[in-house]
């Protein structure tokens, strides 16, 4: 089993590299921007730097044209370069920056240069390397001072994951922390590891140790990408609306072309090409529609418009009938109004579904819309 997770993890390399690039490059204009993602952003921007470094391609184009242990000492200081972009992560969400920003930025200064010192004050040595067997290089106390720098960051950070990502109102933040938190549990599983080879000689850990680094690359790509899901799937939704209602819409437009706002277009064009963002683009969609209902309701018969109501109707209230009756009525209407029927001044108008609230007013439209294509305009609707 060891052999298969060494396998898979020495698979996975180059994937969860790539997979880290792609998030970095996807999420840079607002890691860069927004003071609050900026440290979650270096942390992983820094992490896939340190990953490209450990890749067996790199190590052996390194040897093959340069010192191999450049590579590694570069490999390190980015890991504790991201180590600490997690304790500035860590330090923003709790006591703040201000407080802790100097003095933070001080130890990581320190750490590396206990590291640089140490690896030029060792016996020469080809890599920075803990070897399967036998004893790391360039000294124990490098390694132990490496390690102590990752726990003690990544331990933070899962604290802060675990406390701040419970389930609450804003789902996005809970998935992309529990995510982030979760790949920094692996990473420091595998520092872990580390811990129990240089400390202990034991080597069972080592197979395990490259699948880790992997599935914690993945897991850190994943929660910073987790804002770019969210935004896609809502314009996903908000193409969908616009899509299912364009019919209906289309058609009542026709009849009342003063309710839109633009001149309509094939909704290919709308969703390929949209002259406005696809959040714009719904939200118009629903109030055009719920308007021509409004525009409509003088062509509709009085008499059918109060039996399809839920109830008696009110002088000068709104009726609201529900969705398959008032696709019905505003069919009618429409045909009425394209047939050159005078309007009639009704003493109850249409409404949508009554509500206030946009999502239940979409529903409402939504289902309306797929009675409307299956209904035939009922002409006797318009009486005179």
């Amino acid at each position: 089993m060891t052999n298969d997770a060494a396998s898979l993890g020495t698979a996975l390399g180059l994937p969860s590299v790539l997979l880290l690039w792609i998030a970095v490059l996807m999420r840079s204009p607002s890691g860069l921007r927004a003071a609050p993602q900026r440290a979650v952003w270096l942390a992983v921007t820094t992490a896939a730097a340190a990953m490209t470094l450990d890749l067996p391609a790199v190590i052996a184009a390194a040897a093959r044209h340069s010192d191999a242990n450049v590579v590694a000492v570069s490999r390190n200081v980015l890991g504790v370069l991201s180590a600490g972009a997690v304790l500035y992560f860590v330090a923003q969400a709790t006591v703040g920056v201000r407080q802790l920003g100097m003095a933070l930025g001080l130890a990581i200064g320190t750490v590396l240069a206990v590291l640089l010192s140490l690896d030029f004050a060792a016996l020469p040595h080809l890599r920075i390397v803990v070897p399967v067997t036998g004893p790391p290089a360039p000294s124990l106390f490098y390694w132990l001072v490496l390690i102590s720098t990752h726990l003690v960051a990544n331990a933070l950070c899962v604290l802060l994951c675990l406390r701040y990502g419970r389930p609450s109102g804003r789902g996005s933040l809970t998935v992309s922390l529990r995510l982030f938190g979760l790949g920094t549990a692996l990473v420091g599983v595998y520092w872990l590891g580390y811990l129990i080879r240089v400390t202990t000689g034991g080597r069972w850990p080592l197979p395990w140790l490259p699948l880790l680094m992997d599935l914690h690359g993945v897991l850190r790509a994943l929660a910073i990408l987790v804002p770019t899901f969210a935004l896609l799937g809502r314009a996903l939704s908000n193409i969908a609306v616009a899509w299912r209602l364009w019919p209906m819409w289309n058609d009542l437009v026709t009849a009342v072309p003063q309710v839109a706002l633009a001149r309509p277009r094939h909704r290919i064009w709308d969703v390929l090409w949209p002259r406005v963002p696809y959040s714009v683009l719904s939200y118009r969609r629903v109030i055009e529609t719920r308007d021509a209902i409004l525009a409509l309701t003088d062509y509709v018969s009085p008499i059918h418009a109060a039996a399809s109501a839920s109830g008696p109707p009110r002088q000068g209230e709104p009726v609201a009938p529900d969705a398959e009756a008032l696709a019905s009525l505003v069919k009618s209407a429409r045909h009425a109004k394209l047939q050159g029927f005078a309007p009639v001044r009704q003493q109850v108008g249409l409404s949508s579904s009554g509500s206030a609230d946009l999502v239940d007013e979409t529903a409402f439209l939504l289902r309306m819309a797929k009675a409307y294509h299956s209904d035939p305009p009922r002409t006797e609707a318009v009486r005179r």
